[in-house]
């Protein structure tokens, strides 16, 4: 199995992100184990305070369509959970 270093996972978080005019503070990861035990990721984006509407429909889909094909396209099989959280908010 590939695996992609932590910084290409979020470069390819960030740029799918701003492609669909979010407004990104931060990108993390965090290793994970999908729901039927296999090695997944967890990508956390952390939006501008005052954005989390911004997501909502398309901008949202389009974001995580864009970062689960180009991981998979650069050879990392771990599934990725990407969660969306706005700044200040926890």
């Amino acid at each position: 199995m590939s695996i992609l270093a932590e910084e290409e996972v979020v470069r390819i978080a960030r740029a799918a992100g701003e492609a669909n005019n979010l407004s990104i503070t931060a990108v993390s990861t965090a290793p994970a184990v999908d729901s039927t035990g296999t090695s997944a990721i967890d990508i956390k984006i952390v939006l501008t305070p005052g954005s989390s509407a911004s997501i909502m429909g398309l901008p949202s889909a389009n974001t995580t369509s864009q970062i689960i094909r180009q991981i998979a396209d650069e050879g990392d099989e771990r599934f990725p959970i990407i969660r969306f959280e706005e700044q200040g908010a926890a």
